[in-house]
């Protein structure tokens, strides 16, 4: 009778190894990220606000990644981290300031060329109660011997 204890212990805990063990075994999968350096990007325009035209000028800091997936062969993707809070807007009339914090990351399937619009809200001074939202179109290029260049243009963001 106490051998068949132990041999049941003994298959009991052997079972739990050979189930156990390929569970560790298996990982995420192993993604190659490629970060690349922080890119000052110039935001010069104006837009028309229900009030008044703003201009809005100062430089948005974009860092970019490549992921690529082996593993499973999917699409490369480039993930762009914006940081809007360099920017800056002027009332042409009234010369109030308008101001953002925004920050957003997009993934995007890497291209040799691509045109990606993001919104962003800017506000008067701090007043986030009035805040409204415009658009800025990022025009990204990559060369695998040049890297990354980007230009953006600044847009009004359609009322809904």
């Amino acid at each position: 009778m106490k051998t068949d204890q132990l041999r049941k212990k003994f298959l009991r805990a052997f079972l739990a190894a050979v189930v156990a063990v390929p569970l560790l075994a298996v990982t995420a999968p192993a993604l190659a990220v490629i970060k690349g350096p922080a890119m000052p990007v110039t935001v010069d325009g104006t837009i028309s606000s229900d009030t008044e035209n703003i201009g809005f000028g100062g430089q948005m800091t974009v860092s970019t990644r490549v992921i690529d997936d082996p593993d499973f062969s999917s699409p490369t993707i480039l993930e762009l981290i914006i940081d809007f809070s360099n920017v800056r807007g002027v009332g042409k009339n009234s010369g109030r300031k308008f101001v953002t914090e925004a920050q957003t990351i997009v993934h995007r399937p890497l291209l040799a060329f691509d045109q990606i619009e993001v919104s962003f809200p800017y506000a008067p001074g701090n007043n986030v109660h009035l805040a409204r939202t415009a658009n800025i179109l990022i025009t990204v290029s990559f060369n695998a011997n040049s890297g990354f260049s980007m230009t953006s243009k600044i847009s009004k963001a359609p009322s809904n």
